[in-house]
């Protein structure tokens, strides 16, 4: 089964807009008690889903250091108190004054007398990290924080970490603190949904280690969201590799069969994403213009994503993680079969029908639905609003173990 993949809160809602090496900045401050004004010693401070991270001193005291300016999500958590975050627009060095309040749910949190069902862990673990080469290579260090329930009546597992949840991904080199984590998959929707407030950590590691880890991370940029978001925004789509197409779905009918005949030459492919419906992909590449309304960077530096209909988007940058060719020509085949049973196949072309036949090779091939007003494309290839999208397709098979900082910026790809 495919999931859809909506990530919620802060993981994506960090953004950082990359300025030149002298532009780096600096924030200190006091970490308080909202109520009683102590200060809080050893408590963690980062920017989220960033690299940027450190723990106050003995006197509640921190400094972050480094950063381009940019906007933010400055953030504090402190075992027994509410997590801290606030928006920050960094331009120029920076002190604050965060006050934390003491968590009115933590005398709420249950301790189970039992450990989660080794099935429930093992179904939390595959969703989280995915199926990739890469989220082999991933590893929760404190599986005995993870509170993981399966509802077989709702098909619904739900996974909390009251404290924190660790990951160490052998693959990409990083340790990865996951706060306020919260994960949800409902099978009976497909739909996989995600917050947390991540701080990123590089391994130490050998030469070798740091040069596997180093190409690893630009294989896992390279055709990712991020990394086509900031092609738009740059008009670069066919240049980086991607190729952007019209995505229309509708239910079946003799009417609808009738159409796709006559339209033959102008489509790309013809395929039943599920019964009863048929979706179709237009052969012309969209331009950067045509899925994107561009304010005046000189006035604004904003570029709005803004689609009126789905999108298929291809990469050719690379081969596809060996996984998901497996499971794509898996669901090819199935996909052929129900369309073979469906009694209105009759109606289709010979050379529309030739369009839906897997016999070219498997690619990154990804789906993207806009669910809200057009959010703004910042420079690093990350949206204002990450809810307003939805992603399938390879987007949504890459899950932690693709997983990288915001102020990760590769060389040139290509």
């Amino acid at each position: 089964m495919r999931l859809s993949f909506i990530t919620t809160g802060l993981l994506l809602l960090t953004l950082l807009v990359q300025q030149p090496a002298w532009s780096q900045l600096r924030l200190d401050g006091q970490v308080r008690d909202a109520l009683t004004r102590q200060p809080l010693p050893f408590a963690t401070v980062f920017l989220a889903n960033t690299t940027y991270g450190t723990t106050t001193d003995s006197t509640g005291h921190f400094v972050l250091a480094g950063m381009p300016a940019g906007q933010y999500e400055f953030t504090v958590s402190y075992v027994g108190y509410e997590l801290y975050t606030k928006a920050l627009p960094l331009q120029q060095s920076t002190t604050l004054a965060p006050s934390l309040k003491p968590s009115a749910s933590l005398s709420e949190v249950v301790i189970r007398p039992t450990k989660n069902r080794p099935a429930d862990y093992r179904r939390f673990t595959k969703q989280f990290f995915g199926s990739s080469a890469f989220a082999q290579q991933c590893r929760i260090e404190n599986p005995d924080d993870v509170v993981v329930v399966f509802d077989a009546a709702q098909q619904e597992l739900a996974a909390i970490a009251p404290r924190q949840l660790a990951v160490i991904n052998q693959a990409l080199g990083y340790r990865i603190t996951y706060h306020r984590f919260d994960f949800k998959v409902n099978y009976a929707s497909s739909r996989l949904t995600f917050v947390a407030a991540p701080v990123f950590e590089e391994l130490k590691g050998t030469n070798d280690q740091q040069q596997r880890w180093e190409a690893n991370r630009r294989k896992a940029y390279a055709g990712s969201f991020p990394h086509f978001l900031r092609s738009v925004r740059e008009d670069q789509i066919a240049q980086e590799g991607f190729l952007v197409q019209r995505l229309v779905t509708e239910p079946n009918s003799a009417p609808l069969q009738l159409r796709l005949k006559q339209a033959s030459d102008s489509l790309a492919a013809v395929f039943t994403p599920a019964s009863g419906v048929v979706a179709f992909v237009y052969k012309q590449a969209l331009s950067a213009a045509q899925i994107c309304q561009a304010e005046s960077l000189a006035a604004t530096g904003k570029v709005r994503f803004r689609s009126n209909s789905d999108l298929r988007v291809t990469y050719q940058g690379e081969q596809p993680d060996a996984q998901y060719v497996a499971l794509t020509l898996a669901a090819s085949h199935a996909a052929l079969r129900e369309a073979a049973s469906n009694q209105l196949q009759p109606n289709l072309s010979a050379a529309v029908a030739r369009k839906a036949q897997p016999n070219g090779p498997v690619l990154e091939v990804s789906d993207l639905r806009q669910l809200g007003p057009a959010a703004i494309i910042q420079p690093n290839g990350y949206l204002t609003n990450p809810l307003s999208v939805k992603l399938d397709g390879y987007w949504a098979f890459e899950r932690v173990g693709e997983a990288l900082p915001l102020d990760y910026s590769p060389a040139q790809l290509r």
